[in-house]
C-alpha cells in the first residue's frame, strides 16, 4: 500500500511537468506491428495493465527519468502498449519480465536488458541505432560467414527463421532474441540470420525442418542452441551464455558444404587423393607420350632406310642391265 501511494504521488508529480509516460502516445499490439513500419526509430515502452499498480515501479521511473533528459527524442518515435490482451506478440520475447522496454529500428526490435536508469537507457538507445545482425541467403551465406570452407571471418551466430507467423509464432521472438543478444556482443561475435522462405538450399544443407533454429558456426563446427526448458532467464540472456560459454557442453558437428553431406575436410581429402594420383599417373603419362614417340620416330626412319635401300637396288639391277645390253 505504502509503495502504492508512493508511486502514485511521483506520477503525479512527473505529470506535472508533462513528463509521465501515460503522456506516450498509446498504441495497440496491433496496431504497433504496422506502426514501426512507418517510423525508422520507434522506442516502445511495454506492460500489461495498469502500469501504476502492476509495473515495476523503479523501472517506470527510469523511463520517465530517460525521457526527462535525452536529447534525441526528435529521432525517435515514442509510444506505449499495453499486452494485456494478448499473451505476447510476433514481436515480444514472452519471458522477458514487465515492463520492458523496446526498441525497433527499421522494423527490426532489440529488448533492452540493463540497469533501468535514465543514463543506460540513454547509452542504450544511442549505440542501438543499427541492426548488429547481417541478412544471409543461398548466394551469401558461405561467403560471408565460410562456415565450412575456413571460419576466418569469425565466429557466427545464425538464426534460420521463417516469417509466416501462422507456422512459426515462435520465429519473430527468436528474431528479437538474436537482436538483442547481437547489440550487446557485437563487438565479440557476428550474426546472421537467414529466411529460409527465401533460401531454400540452405533449409536443405542444414535439414531444417522446423524453424527456428540457432546455430553457432566455430572453427568448421556447428552447435545448436537449445532453449533451456528449467530456465527463467530471456532467450536473449541464454542466448549470450551458450555462444559464450554453453555450446562447450556440445561435441559439435561438422559444417557440410551441401545436403549430399560433402564438408570442408571431405573436399580437403578428395583434393589430397587427387593431388597424389596426378603426382603418379602424369610421369606415367607424359612417359608413355616420349616411348610413343620415340617408336613412331624409328618406325619412321626404319621405313626410310627400307625405302632408301629398295631404291639403291633397284638403280644396281639397271645398270647391270644397261652393262648386258652393252656387250
Amino acid at each position: 500500500m505504502l509503495r502504492f501511494l508512493l508511486v502514485s504521488l511521483t506520477m503525479l508529480s512527473l505529470k506535472s511537468f508533462g513528463l509521465a509516460s501515460d503522456e506516450v502516445k498509446a498504441v495497440s499490439p496491433l496496431e504497433l506491428t504496422s506502426y514501426v513500419v512507418d517510423h525508422r526509430l520507434t522506442a516502445v515502452f511495454v506492460y500489461r495493465g495498469s502500469c501504476a499498480t502492476q509495473c515495476s515501479w523503479r523501472r517506470q521511473l527510469a523511463f520517465d527519468g530517460w525521457l526527462q533528459s535525452t536529447d534525441f527524442l526528435d529521432d525517435i518515435v515514442l509510444v506505449q502498449t499495453d499486452i494485456s490482451s494478448t499473451r505476447t506478440g510476433p514481436w515480444y520475447d514472452d519471458q522477458q519480465s514487465l515492463p520492458s522496454l523496446l526498441f525497433y529500428r527499421d522494423a527490426s526490435p532489440i529488448v533492452y536488458g540493463g540497469e533501468w536508469t535514465a543514463d543506460l537507457i540513454s547509452m542504450w538507445f544511442s549505440d542501438s541505432q543499427e541492426s548488429a545482425v547481417q541478412e544471409l541467403t543461398d548466394d551469401t551465406f558461405e561467403h560471408d560467414t565460410q562456415a565450412a570452407t575456413g571460419a576466418t571471418t569469425g565466429d557466427w551466430l545464425v538464426l534460420f527463421y521463417s516469417t509466416d507467423y501462422k507456422t512459426c509464432p515462435l520465429c519473430m521472438p527468436r528474431v528479437t532474441s538474436l537482436q538483442t543478444t547481437a547489440s550487446r556482443l557485437r563487438s565479440r561475435f557476428v550474426f546472421g540470420k537467414v529466411n529460409l522462405d527465401n533460401s531454400p538450399k540452405l533449409k536443405e544443407r542444414f535439414a531444417i525442418k522446423t524453424p527456428p533454429a540457432l546455430y553457432l558456426f566455430r572453427k568448421g563446427l556447428m552447435y545448436r542452441f537449445e532453449t533451456g526448458s528449467q530456465s527463467s532467464d530471456p532467450i536473449s540472456t541464454q542466448l549470450a551464455a551458450f555462444i559464450t560459454e554453453g555450446y562447450k557442453s556440445q561435441s559439435g558437428q561438422t559444417v557440410l558444404l551441401d545436403a549430399m553431406g560433402h564438408s570442408s575436410s571431405m573436399l580437403r581429402s578428395l583434393l589430397t587423393i587427387a593431388g597424389v594420383l596426378v603426382a603418379i599417373v602424369v610421369p606415367f603419362m607424359l612417359a608413355g607420350a616420349f616411348l610413343e614417340r620415340v617408336a613412331k620416330r624409328q618406325k619412321l626412319e626404319k621405313k626410310s632406310k627400307s625405302k632408301s635401300a629398295d631404291d639403291s637396288d633397284s638403280r644396281s639391277s639397271s645398270s647391270r642391265s644397261a652393262r648386258q645390253r652393252r656387250v
